[in-house]
């Protein structure tokens, strides 16, 4: 899944995830980057819990299988 930039110059989107080759895991994440989109000026994380197969449908993953 890709996250634009929408407005501003700070993402922080109110879910995200990531996946290994088997399962998808919760992320939350906030970058700032500068006025031109170009650098980041700051990054930081932190890694959920597995989201649960019978939720990517409903959150738009695709299958890993």
């Amino acid at each position: 899944p890709t996250i634009p930039l929408k407005q501003g110059n700070v993402l922080n989107p109110p879910q995200a995830a990531f996946s290994t080759t088997t399962q998808w895991y919760d992320l939350s994440f906030r970058c700032e980057v500068d006025a031109d989109a170009t650098r980041v000026l700051s990054f930081n994380f932190r890694v959920g819990g597995l989201v649960p197969p019978g939720d990517w449908t409903r959150r738009r993953f695709p299958s890993l299988r």
